[in-house]
């Protein structure tokens, strides 16, 4: 999903909190350069979360909301909740 130049992997809602998940998904061959989670930058944080202001202004919807990260690698999947850079 793409609005004006901020690019979001997955939109979901999470039931438990009424959250609603903007998630970045990043995959790797092998972690030789570390978790794929750890290329997620504070600039891309930055993207994601205009990219969720424009998403919560087109569609109206006023839930809280959160930042995850699904990091993928050959036989393993992590699911990181709520996260933020300092």
């Amino acid at each position: 999903m793409v609005f004006k130049k901020y690019e979001i992997d997955i939109v979901a809602l999470d039931t438990n909190s009424d959250e609603l998940v903007f998630v970045e998904v990043k995959t790797r061959k092998s972690t030789n350069y570390g978790n794929p989670s750890q290329s997620v930058s504070k600039r891309k944080l930055r993207s994601l979360k205009k990219g969720a202001q424009f998403f919560l202004r087109y569609t109206g919807l006023q839930n809280f909301y959160r930042f995850d990260i699904i990091a993928i690698t050959p036989g393993r999947v992590e699911h990181f909740e709520n996260i933020t850079w300092p």
